[in-house]
């Protein structure tokens, strides 16, 4: 799946070339000012990076970090800025962004920055490509959204793998939310904790295992492995 990023460059001929240079290495760029309602596709996970510049006027990029931060996004943020001073810096970090690339800069050297950043803040990128796990004495195949014998809901199945590529580490919640209802409001939340106990139920008696990790989300554990 392409990776999305938000640019908020307000110098449009600096937003376009970004645009074009990034979408020609494989990304879906969108140039927008961080308003109301990007904001919100911001805390939806609509994008997979967030490309700000310092000289946006509607609102600071330190504020916007905050506000992000504050409502636990984990969005990578790299700032583009004209400022160059030691304090603006930490000032940055601080308010949470995972880069800052000062201006004049290369747009190469950005690309492999992004890459970087990309990888190691999407758990996706570290998730295995298999598709069917044994689970104690069933056969999980996700192809096919069958547990031994019981036929499964595609969404059942979605959350399934997705606990199962990442067995033996927690699956933030809000990332599960994201990564398969793509919002996390409390309705979907629910929906998510109908889903989780109905697979715990099918895994019963196998020693497998899915163990809520109370106030981060929920991690799948072979018990004859620990």
């Amino acid at each position: 799946m392409q990776k999305r990023i938000l640019i908020t460059e307000s110098d449009i001929s600096l937003s376009t070339i970004l645009a074009d240079y990034l979408s020609s290495q494989g990304w879906l760029c969108f140039v927008h000012q961080p308003d109301a309602d990007t904001i919100h596709r911001i805390l939806l996970g609509e994008y997979d990076l967030l490309l700000l510049s310092s000289n946006q006027t509607e609102l600071s990029i330190y504020e916007l970090m905050s506000r992000l931060r504050q409502a636990e996004c984990t969005t990578p943020v790299v700032i583009l800025s004209d400022a160059t001073s030691k304090d603006d810096i930490l000032h940055a970090f601080e308010c949470g962004c995972d880069d800052y690339i000062t201006k004049p800069f290369s747009i190469e050297i950005l690309v492999c920055r992004i890459r970087v950043i990309l990888r190691r803040a999407n758990p996706s990128l570290n998730e295995s490509t298999e598709k069917v796990f044994h689970l104690g004495h069933m056969l999980f195949d996700s192809t096919h959204q069958t547990l031994g014998d019981i036929r499964l809901s595609a969404r059942e199945s979605e959350l399934l793998l997705l606990l199962c590529r990442r067995q033996g580490t927690i699956v933030n919640k809000k990332y599960i939310l994201r990564r398969l209802w793509h919002q996390d409001d409390p309705f979907v939340a629910r929906s998510l904790s109908v889903f989780i106990h109905r697979l715990r139920t099918y895994l019963t008696g196998t020693g497998v295992q899915i163990m809520p990790v109370r106030g981060k989300g929920y991690k799948l554990v072979n018990e004859k492995m620990n």
